[in-house]
C-alpha cells in the first residue's frame, strides 16, 4: 500500500510539473511579462517539485512502474519543449548557422556570419539571431560534426536540432542506467537526471550541445570501468571534441602504467582537429583565443570572490588570477585521479569530483548549460552543495533582464553563498570523521 501511494504522489509530481512546462510561455504571454523574466519563478517553482520528486522516489523501493512514470514523465517534459520558441540562448541559432555554412562546402573555421563571402547563405530566420556574427565559430569539431548532420537531416530546423539532441538523450538514459545498475544504486535514482529542469531546459528547449558531451562522458566512463581504455580515450576525446571541458577528465581516469588511455584522447582530439589545422593552421580554434582575451566576466564564480573584494579587478591581475585558477584546477584534477580507486565507485567518485572541481574552480564564465555535465553524478549521491546549484545558477538569466546594468549581487549571492556554504560545511564534516579522537569515540 505504500508503494502505491509513493507512486500515486510522484504521478501526481510528475503532472504538475508538465502543466508548468506546458502551461508556462501562454501564462507569461497573457499577464505580458518576458519568457526570460518569468524564467527563474518558473524554474524555481520546477525545481522545488523536483526535489520532492527526487525523494519521493529514491526513497522507495525499486520497481519497474515507478521506473516507467519517471522515464514517462521526463520524455514528456522534453516533448513539450520540442515547438516551444527559442527564449534562453542564441546559442542554437549558431549551430544551426555552422551546419549550414559546412553543407555548403565552406570550412565553418573561415569566415564569420557577417563575411561578405557568405552573404549569400544569410535568410531572416537564422542569420538575424546570430550572436557574435562578427566572431568566426567557436565550436570544436565533434560539435561541426553534429550540426552538419542536423543541417542535412532537417535543414534550418529548430525543432530538427531538438530532436537530434532528444536521441542523444535517449542513448544517455540507456547508459546512466547501466551505470547505476553497476554501482548498485536503483533505477529510479536516475529521476535526478530525467527531471532536472536545468537539463530539460537548457537541453531540449535551449538545444545546448551539453546534451552530447553528456552521452560521451558516460560511455567513456563506461568504457573506462571495463578495462576499455583506447575506446574509452576515443570517447572522452570525442567528448573534447565537442566541448573542450571534459578535458578535466583525463587526469581522473588515467593510470600510470595505461599509456593507451590518453594516446587514444590525443590521437581523437588530433585527428578531428587535423583536416581544419591543415587548412587554416591556428585559424582552427576560431573564436577561442578571442574569447579567453576578452574581458566577458559573467556570472563568475571564486575568481570573484577572491578577487573583487580587494580590487584586483584591472586587465593584468584578471589575467593572473585567470591563470592561477586554471593552475589550481589542473593540480587539483591531478591530485583527484592520482588518489582515486580505480573500481567501479572510484572511477564514478573520482569522475563526480573532477566535474566538481572544475565547476568550482574555472576562473571564465558560468552559464548555465556549462553546469548540465555534474548533474548525472548526483544520482548516486547527490551532493546538496551540487544539487542547489544545478537549480540555483538560473538566477543568472536575471542578468539578461536587467541589462546593461549587472547581475545584482543578490542573484549572485544567491547562487555561490549556499553553494560554498555546503561545500566548507561537507569538508568539515568529513574531517571530522577522519580525526583520529572521533574514531576513537565511535569504539567506545
Amino acid at each position: 500500500m505504500r508503494c502505491v501511494r509513493g507512486l500515486a504522489a510522484l504521478t501526481v509530481l510528475g503532472a504538475a510539473s508538465a502543466a508548468i512546462y506546458a502551461g508556462a510561455l501562454p501564462a507569461a504571454s497573457w499577464l505580458g511579462v518576458e519568457p526570460i523574466a518569468a524564467h527563474p519563478v518558473v524554474f524555481a517553482i520546477l525545481f522545488a517539485l523536483y526535489l520532492a520528486a527526487a525523494r519521493l522516489a529514491t526513497g522507495q523501493a525499486p520497481s519497474g512502474r515507478a521506473l516507467g512514470v519517471v522515464l514517462g514523465f521526463g520524455l514528456l517534459f522534453r516533448a513539450l519543449m520540442l515547438p516551444t520558441p527559442v527564449y534562453l540562448s542564441s546559442d542554437l541559432y549558431r549551430y544551426l548557422w555552422d551546419g549550414r555554412v559546412q553543407l555548403a562546402g565552406v570550412n565553418p573555421y573561415r569566415y564569420a556570419p557577417n563575411a561578405l563571402e557568405l552573404a549569400y547563405l544569410r535568410d531572416g530566420e537564422i542569420h538575424p539571431h546570430i550572436n557574435r556574427p562578427t566572431a568566426r565559430t567557436i565550436y570544436p569539431p565533434a560539435s561541426q560534426w553534429l550540426f552538419a548532420l542536423a543541417a542535412a537531416l532537417a535543414p534550418s530546423s529548430v525543432v530538427g536540432w531538438r530532436l537530434v539532441l532528444l536521441l542523444f538523450e535517449a542513448a544517455t538514459v540507456v547508459l546512466l542506467l547501466a551505470l547505476l545498475r553497476r554501482l548498485g544504486a536503483p533505477p529510479t535514482a536516475i529521476i535526478v537526471y530525467a527531471w532536472s529542469p536545468l537539463v530539460v531546459f537548457e537541453g531540449a528547449q535551449a538545444g545546448h550541445v551539453e546534451v552530447a558531451v553528456i552521452f560521451l562522458v558516460l560511455l567513456g566512463l563506461l568504457l573506462r570501468q571495463t578495462g576499455s581504455s583506447a575506446l574509452a580515450g576515443a570517447a572522452l576525446g570525442l567528448a573534447v571534441l565537442v566541448k573542450f571541458y571534459p578535458i578535466v577528465l583525463l587526469p581522473a581516469w588515467s593510470r600510470r602504467e595505461d599509456w593507451r588511455f590518453p594516446a587514444a584522447t590525443a590521437a581523437t582530439v588530433g585527428l578531428g582537429y587535423l583536416p581544419y589545422a591543415a587548412a587554416l593552421g591556428a585559424g582552427a580554434l576560431g573564436f577561442l583565443p578571442e574569447y579567453f582575451a576578452s574581458s566577458e566576466d559573467h556570472n563568475i564564480g571564486l575568481r570573484a570572490l577572491l578577487t573583487y573584494p580587494f580590487g584586483f579587478t584591472g586587465e593584468v591581475a584578471r589575467g593572473v588570477a585567470i591563470a592561477l585558477a586554471f593552475a589550481a584546477m589542473a593540480a587539483t584534477v591531478v591530485v583527484i585521479g592520482r588518489s582515486a580507486r580505480h573500481d567501479v565507485r572510484g572511477l564514478w567518485r573520482a569522475s563526480a569530483r573532477a566535474v566538481g572541481a572544475y565547476l568550482l574552480l574555472v576562473p571564465t564564465a558560468m552559464h548555465p548549460w556549462y553546469v548540465m555535465w555534474i548533474v548525472p553524478f548526483l544520482c548516486v549521491r547527490p551532493s546538496p552543495a551540487w544539487l542547489w546549484f544545478s537549480g540555483a545558477v538560473t538566477l543568472s538569466y536575471i542578468a539578461y533582464v536587467v541589462a546593461p546594468a549587472p547581475l545584482p549581487w543578490w542573484a549572485w549571492l544567491g547562487e555561490y553563498g549556499p553553494l560554498y556554504a555546503l561545500l566548507l560545511a561537507g569538508a568539515v564534516a568529513r574531517l571530522a570523521r577522519r580525526a583520529p579522537g572521533v574514531a576513537a569515540l565511535r569504539t567506545l
